[in-house]
């Protein structure tokens, strides 16, 4: 069973602030990372290290950048050779984080609006029934509508993570048959700000569960049968840089290792949990072993 990522790869610049910035403000940062991202690459990679079969099918440049996560991408045992470059520069991330760990992330997005249906058209030709896809927000609107519906129409089992939200998703969701949303992107797709509600209005547009991610809190698990809450382990957070992908990642590889969405949301909780107790994103990213071992709240 293979989880098949659909999405972006861009390189992520992070700057530690004093403080997250204020209109007009011009701040001074203590320090700059470089490392590999992008919401499909981190995705794609959170799921491998949870021990999914994973196909990342994405687009890069025909530069350095490009070449460094396709190199990265083989060395996590990630099939990318989907892996589309062309011309240009590889799409990149600015992200400032402040010494709370919360963080603000301004992504570019030429390389993963280049993707088309023709692209997707490619992935959906080398699954089978069963087989789990995973979209993000990234890509244009038609591109990922016709993907997700076309995914559904061959019995794969479909997650979204609509984020960053970039236009609308009503006529989407019902091919979504998870949706992972935190609880500003809950409140945007539905317009209710407490997040049961906000998950009872999603599953009424068509969506057959809802995920909804709480921050220190845990989650919400909403299906027709009822809400779920799963508290996150006491851990302190320094760095919550990719932690949302850290929890999106991991639930599709539950889900395609077997898990129902319960456990895959008690696996994500934690694995997210452990994510924000470290600096960086890719290198923060748990594996199996060390979700399996990590106390739940």
């Amino acid at each position: 069973m293979t989880l098949f990522v659909f999405g972006n790869a861009a390189i992520d610049f992070l700057y530690e602030v004093p403080h997250l910035p204020r209109p007009g403000e011009t701040l001074l940062s203590r320090c700059e990372t470089r490392d590999l991202g992008g919401k499909g690459l981190n995705q794609a990679i959170a799921a491998a290290r949870a021990g999914a079969a994973v196909s990342l099918w994405s687009a890069v440049g025909n530069d350095r950048p490009g070449q460094e996560i396709r190199e990265r991408v083989a060395a996590e045992n990630i099939d990318g050779a989907a892996i589309l470059q062309r011309r240009g520069d590889t799409d990149r991330s600015m992200i400032f984080v402040d010494p709370t760990g919360e963080n603000i992330i301004v992504s570019t997005c030429v390389m993963a609006r280049s993707l088309e249906m023709a692209d997707a058209r490619r992935l959906l030709d080398t699954t089978a029934p069963g087989d789990l896809l995973l979209m993000q927000g990234n890509l244009c609107r038609d591109v990922t509508a016709q993907c997700l519906k076309a995914a559904s129409a061959r019995g794969l089992r479909t997650v979204l993570n609509p984020a960053p939200i970039d236009f609308d998703y009503a006529d989407i969701l019902p091919a979504a048959g998870t949706v992972i949303v935190n609880e500003i992107e809950s409140a945007t797709l539905s317009g209710r700000t407490d997040p049961e509600a906000g998950a009872a209005m999603l599953l009424e547009c068509g969506v057959s569960a809802v995920v909804t991610t709480l921050g220190s809190a845990g989650a919400l698990l909403t299906a027709a049968g009822g809400g779920r809450h799963v508290a996150a382990p006491p851990l302190e957070a320094v760095d919550t840089a990719g932690a949302g992908d850290v929890f999106c990642g991991v639930f599709a590889a539950a889900m395609a290792q077997g898990m129902d969405q319960r456990q895959a949301c008690e696996w994500s909780v934690r694995a997210a949990a452990l994510a924000v107790t470290r600096h960086g994103t890719l290198h923060a990213f748990p594996t199996a072993g060390e979700i399996a071992s990590c106390q739940a709240a």
